[in-house]
This record gives structure tokens, C-alpha cells and sequence, in this order.
């Protein structure tokens, strides 16, 4: 951090803000009609921010200066943070060491809070003006914000106090403008930044630790279950909801007399067809009894007013009840009473045994609305889940937001149009994600479950918590619901989009061994990748890509340092390649002999990977074999293709046995095993095969035998036989 000059001149007297709008003044649009905070307000209400992403809550948008205790400082903060927001403002632009990027206004409540931090924290230890303030003041201050409210002893993470760290010096940057200010020359922890400070040391390794696969592929194979069985006769169920709620507003007259007799009619007709009558909500019966209702009233539990809006579009009141006693109760003691959703719910495959049992039982209007956000939750984790779409983009996602491309030759493109959010200017930027059908089902039964006219948002409701909404999915297969279509129970969480994006991102890079459920065919999501980058080189995908690419690179990295490791214990590869790989393997033994070991050094495992870094960076991993590409002359697909100079081997036509760069190794015994079962059981075995066809499958079943001799083989000797 740089020591401030005294020379530069401070606006003296002069306060550059007095009476100017906040939201224009930072160049942002907004909201016709909606508040205009000027800068001199202790609240500054942003709710008509006309660009704010939908993860900009609403809280975040009022700003509450009187959570600082001094009058002096809200100013100060004022003063502040609108430099923040208009690093173009004449004022804020002469000044030399101030930011020049505008401050995200998602941003300005964790920084006023960061701020009542420390301004209070000054408060509190009898500093009245910055003037006063001095190392000392810092030092205290840090070891105060550095441990946790409710147990000191319980240190902070460094990022956070880093973040906590950063306001008091960043105030020393806008002295010229702020109406108080440190004295001239004064910089908390002075020629020291925050991060070192705090004690916060920044990686470029991804620490999100991943989706266990004992929770994904539960709750992936339920939300599945829930988007493609569930989700038809659910939206149909609440289209009806939809329109009985549109009836209900139009009946706004009262019952005419002559309507008393259909009603009769009416009710004589159900009860003679045995249809239950309508059961009420616990929330109406409360409210009957509190206006006088008898306990034991046979039709206190009826719920009267939806019938008559059904039945003559009109509203029921308690006379018309009266008036119809005899009928209803007799319809309630002949035919009892059931919740009107859900009644004679269609028969449906239960999950696991396929046995057709009922799609749902009857339920309240709650229930159902319950269960719409249960099945909603779904499709947004399996959307999450497929795409690695951010919590940002997710919620950005409208109805309508579906589009679909005819690709030449025949198949379907699928793409959501969304917004990116994450390192775009406040407001984000328009973008698109290709997908796989599978999530191009999920946001189409969410549009169909919701009602959601084109432009609304599906996910954008106070509820749009990742907490929250898995802890309702879970309390829901969990429950009986759940466990009466057969769902397999689901653990606990937590489950957020940050961690099924980098799960799906690992997945990707261990293919093909990476799999996140049996139904799901991860190649397609890397297709869908793989074509969304290509399209837009700088959207959405482009990150997602290089977080791909980042996985894959650690995972072939790990994938060498295993097979070094299996070559140090004797299990050699086998393979043409398996002579080169040895060679390499070798050198990198050279290499960590020529390592003098001191009293405090160690060869260890990131030495290893450092000597063994090279020779990953050319590894390609098939299904049955592991494919070293660091000669394109030399590998046997490219000359079959007829593309000697490609980049990548086309791991589509290897032929592992005959290729020169080629390895097996005991991971892949299983494979060419069940290959030679296979064959064997499947061609072989039918005596109608062809001779040709016998010919190709006896030479495919004596290569996959081959090669799982040649496994054993090599795992059970120091070097392969010399050739000559």
C-alpha cells in the first residue's frame, strides 16, 4: 500500500456530493417511477436499480448509514463509497490513486458493512476523528475482526479478514475528497496490502471440494424421476389451480337466490356419484374458530367457499351454508371429505420396481404448491448439475429462455439464453448455454409447473436459496412422498451450484471414467460444452471450459504419477508404447536421484509431478488403454484417418494393440476381459454367425486375450523381454 502525500490538496469546505442523486450520478439506470436517494440520505434505497441481477437481493439494495454510530463517519462512508460508484466524477477523477473501475453496486452493502466495522470499532475505543487514528488503533482492530462474534477463540478465515482488512486502507486513497480523513502521511499498515496483512495467500487451485457420489447420484437419478413421471401430470394439476385461482378472482358478486337451488342440485349430485366433498386448509378452520365456530360442527372442516366459486362463480358465505346445512352434512357423512387436489391421480412406474401406483395421493392447494417447489428444485439442480451453469446464470433463466436449432444432416441444438453475470459490467451481458435435452426438459417442465409468462424469471423467488431448496427436495423423497413412489433416500447436504459445476467439471476430464449417473451420457454434456464454447469463445462456457481443462490436466497428471508409481512396485505397462513409457519413467528416476535430499528437504510427491508434469501433458486416456501422443507421426489412428499432422490423437479409432504409443496397465484388465467374454458369448457363440463374421470376432476375442495376458504378464516382471 502507498503512503499518502501531504501535498496533494484536499477539497477543503467543499463536499463535491451535497444534493446529487446516487443511481445517476454513478452513471446507472433506473426504474422509472422508483426511489431517488440523493447523497446526503442516511438510507439509500436502490430498489429501482433498472439493471440489478436477480442475485442482488433486495437487502442488499437498502442502504442503512445508520449502522455507523457517529454522524461524522456516515458521512465519510457517503463520501466513499459514491467515489466508488463514479470514479468519472470531475472530482474523483483528479484524484491519483483512486480507483478507476466503478465499484459493483452489488458490492456497496458488504462494503458499508465492512465499513461500520471499523468505523464503530474506532467509536469504541474513543476515537472521535481520523486524525487520530494510528497504527496501534489498526493493530487492535484486526486482532478484534480476525476471530468470530460468538467464540473469540475461533480465528476467521484470512479471506474474510482480508476483505475487513481492506476498508481502512482503502480510505487512505480518497483523502483529497472525504470530510474527514487519516493525517497527512498516514496509511494503515503502511507498504503492506491486505492479503499479506491478513495472512491470506491466494491459489489458483479450485478448493471447491466436489458433490460426493454418494449424494449425486441419488439426487440426480430423483430429479430424473421427478422432471419426466412427475412433472406432466403435476403441471396439469396446477394449469387447473391456476385457473381455479383466475375464477376465484372473477367471483366477486354475491349468491343470487335463485343459485340456491343448483347449489342443492349440485350437492346431491356428487354425493350420489360418491365424491367426497372438499376438505378446508388448517388455516381456514383456525380462522372459523375464531370467529365462533362450534368445535364440533360436522361441516367445519368442509371447505364451503370453493365449491360455490366451482359451481356458480359466485361467493359463499356462511347464510347460503345455513341455508344448505341439511344437504352438506349429510354429502359429508355419506362421503366423507378429501383435499380437492390430486383426486384420482393417474397410475405411474414407481422409481426402482416400475410397480403403477398413484402419481400423487389428494393434497391441499399448500401441498400442492409445495410439491410445484419440490419438483421446481429438481430441475434447477439437474440444470446445474448438466450445464455448470453459475447460481448468477441460473437465476437469470426466464421463461422463454428456451431455444432449438435443426443441425444439418439431421439432431437438435439445444441452448438457454441467460445473462453472464460473474466479471461483466453491473447489469451483466446477454448470452446463450448449450445444453442436452435432458436440461432442455427440466426448464421447459419448470415453465409448464409455474405458469411463468414469457420475460418472467423461473428462479428468482425469495425461496431461490440452494440451502433451501435442497433441504425441501430432501424432506420430500425423504418423506412419504417420496419413499411412496420408491426414491431413494437422499443425505445431507449441502448442495450448491459452486459444487455441481466443479464436479461436472472433474467428470469431464475423467472421462471416460468419470460418470455421474447411469442414465446420463456425460459425452453428450461434453459435446454440449465443447460446441457452447466454440460458438461464443468469450461467453458463458469459455470459463466452464477452462475450469474443464484445468480438471483434465490434474487428473492426467495424477493418472502419470500413478503409473510411475505402479512401475516403481514392479507392475510395468504393457503395450507397444509400454517400452517409451519405461524410458520416461526412467529419466524421471535420474532425474530425482540427481536431487540431493537435505536435513529439511524431501523428495516428495509435488517434485515427483514436477518431474512427471511433461510427460502427462501428453497423455490422451481411452476406454481400454492410455494413449502417450508426443509423436503425431507415429500414431496409428492419424495415419487410418489420413490426418498425419492433427494435434490429438482420434481416440474413436484407436487401435491400442498395434499403436506404437499405446500403454495397458492393470486398470484396464477388466475392460479386455469382459471384451473377450463378450465376443465369445455374443458372436462366437451363435452358430449362425458368418465365416466372415467369425473370422472378425475370433481376431477381436484372440486380441482382447492378448492384451489381458500381456497385463498379467507385465505386472509380475521387472522390464519386458528385450526384442533382441
Amino acid at each position: 500500500m502507498t503512503t499518502a502525500h501531504a501535498a496533494v490538496p484536499v477539497l477543503a469546505g467543499r463536499h463535491p456530493f451535497r444534493g446529487l442523486p446516487v443511481i445517476e450520478t454513478a452513471g446507472l439506470r433506473r426504474d422509472p417511477g422508483s426511489p431517488r436517494p440523493v447523497f446526503d440520505q442516511d438510507v439509500w434505497d436502490l430498489t429501482g436499480l433498472a439493471d440489478a441481477p436477480v442475485v442482488m437481493s433486495r437487502h442488499r439494495k437498502i442502504l442503512d448509514f445508520t449502522a455507523i454510530a457517529s454522524p461524522r463517519w456516515r458521512q465519510v462512508a457517503r463520501e466513499y463509497l459514491l467515489a466508488r460508484l463514479a470514479p468519472l466524477h470531475p472530482d474523483v477523477a483528479t484524484l491519483p490513486r483512486a480507483f478507476r473501475v466503478p465499484l459493483n453496486p452489488n458490492s456497496l452493502w458488504s462494503e458499508l458493512k465492512h465499513l461500520a466495522l471499523w468505523f464503530n470499532y474506532l467509536t469504541s475505543v474513543g476515537v472521535t476523528s481520523l486524525p487520530q487514528v494510528r497504527q496501534h488503533h489498526c493493530d487492535a482492530y484486526l486482532t478484534t475482526v480476525s476471530r468470530t462474534t460468538a467464540d473469540p477463540n475461533r480465528p476467521l478465515s484470512p479471506s474474510t479478514t482480508a476483505a475487513r482488512v481492506r476498508i481502512p486502507q482503502f480510505l487512505a486513497l480518497y483523502t483529497e475528497i472525504l470530510s474527514d480523513r487519516y493525517q497527512p502521511g498516514f496509511t494503515p499498515w503502511p507498504g503492506r496490502g491486505a492479503d499479506e496483512v491478513a495472512g491470506y495467500v491466494r491459489s489458483d487451485e479450485n478448493l471447491v471440494p466436489p458433490v460426493p457420489d454418494t449424494l449425486l447420484r441419488p439426487l440426480l437419478a430423483n430429479c430424473l424421476y421427478l422432471l419426466e413421471t412427475i412433472g406432466p401430470p403435476l403441471a396439469a394439476e396446477t394449469a387447473a389451480a391456476r385457473a381455479a385461482d383466475d375464477d376465484e378472482a372473477n367471483s366477486q358478486r354475491s349468491l343470487l337466490t335463485h343459485e340456491i337451488d343448483h347449489l342443492r342440485g349440485a350437492v346431491d349430485q356428487r354425493r350420489g356419484a360418491g365424491i367426497p366433498a372438499p376438505q378446508a386448509q388448517s388455516s381456514t378452520i383456525a380462522q372459523r374458530l375464531k370467529g365462533g365456530w362450534d368445535p364440533d360442527d360436522p361441516l367445519l372442516h368442509m371447505a364451503w367457499h370453493p365449491f360455490v366459486v366451482e359451481t356458480a362463480g359466485a361467493m359463499g358465505h356462511r347464510r347460503q351454508l345455513e341455508t344448505l346445512r341439511p344437504e352438506l352434512e349429510r354429502w359429508v357423512s355419506q362421503c366423507g371429505l378429501q383435499p380437492p387436489w390430486c383426486r384420482d391421480a393417474a397410475r405411474v412406474p414407481r422409481h426402482g420396481d416400475g410397480e403403477l401406483v398413484p402419481w400423487a395421493t389428494p393434497m391441499a392447494r399448500h401441498q400442492l404448491d409445495a410439491t410445484v417447489y419440490v419438483v421446481t428444485s429438481a430441475a434447477y439442480f439437474l440444470t446445474s448439475a448438466l450445464s455448470g451453469m453459475r447460481t448468477s446464470e441460473l437465476a437469470e433463466l426466464t421463461s422463454g429462455c428456451r431455444q432449438q436449432e435443426q443441425r444439418p444432416g439431421g439432431g437438435t441444438r439445444c441452448r438457454l439464453a441467460s445473462r453472464r453475470i460473474k466479471g461483466e459490467a453491473f447489469g451483466g451481458t446477454e448470452d446463450a448455454w448449450v445444453v442436452i435435452e435432458d436440461v432442455h426438459h427440466a426448464i421447459a417442465t419448470t415453465e409448464a409447473l409455474t405458469g411463468a409468462p414469457p420475460g418472467q424469471r423461473l428462479f428468482a423467488k425469495a425461496s431461490n436459496n440452494s440451502n433451501r431448496r435442497y433441504t425441501a427436495l430432501r424432506s420430500w423423497v425423504n418423506g412419504e412422498h417420496g419413499q411412496r413412489l420408491g426414491l431413494e433416500p437422499l443425505p445431507d447436504g449441502p448442495v450448491n451450484p459452486r459444487a455441481l459445476r466443479r464436479t461436472l467439471a472433474m467428470a469431464i476430464a475423467q472421462r471416460p471414467h468419470g460418470l455421474m449417473a447411469t442414465k446420463l451420457h456425460l459425452k453428450h454434456v461434453s459435446v454440449a460444452t465443447t460446441e457452447g464454447y466454440a460458438a461464443r469463445p468469450g461467453g458463458h462456457q469459455a470459463a466452464f471450459a477452462a475450469e474443464v481443462a484445468a480438471e483434465e490436466e490434474a487428473e492426467h497428471l495424477r493418472l502419470t504419477v500413478a503409473a510411475y508409481e505402479d512401475y516403481q512396485r514392479g507392475i510395468l505397462p504393457s503395450g507397444q508404447g509400454a517400452r517409451d513409457l519405461i524410458t520416461a519413467f526412467k529419466a524421471a528416476d535420474e532425474a530425482l536421484d540427481r536431487h540431493e535430499a537435505g536435513p529439511v528437504t524431501v523428495i516428495d510427491d509435488r517434485r515427483v509431478e514436477r518431474v512427471l508434469k511433461a510427460k502427462a501433458k501428453t497423455l490422451h486416456v481411452g476406454v481400454g488403454n492410455y494413449c502417450w501422443f508426443s509423436d503425431p507421426s507415429k500414431a496409428l489412428c492419424l495415419k487410418l484417418a489420413g490426418t498425419p499432422d492433427a494435434d490429438k490423437p482420434l481416440m474413436g479409432m484407436c487401435d491400442s494393440a498395434r499403436c506404437p504409443q499405446a500403454t495397458h496397465h492393470p486398470q484396464h484388465r477388466q475392460v479386455w476381459a469382459d471384451h473377450a467374454t463378450n465376443t465369445q458369448a455374443v458372436f462366437l457363440g451363435n452358430p449362425r454367425l458368418s465365416k466372415p463374421e467369425r473370422a472378425r470376432s475370433q481376431a477381436a476375442f484372440d486380441r482382447a486375450t492378448r492384451i489381458v495376458a500381456e497385463i498379467d504378464t507385465a505386472g509380475h516382471t521387472e522390464e519386458p523381454e528385450s526384442d533382441a
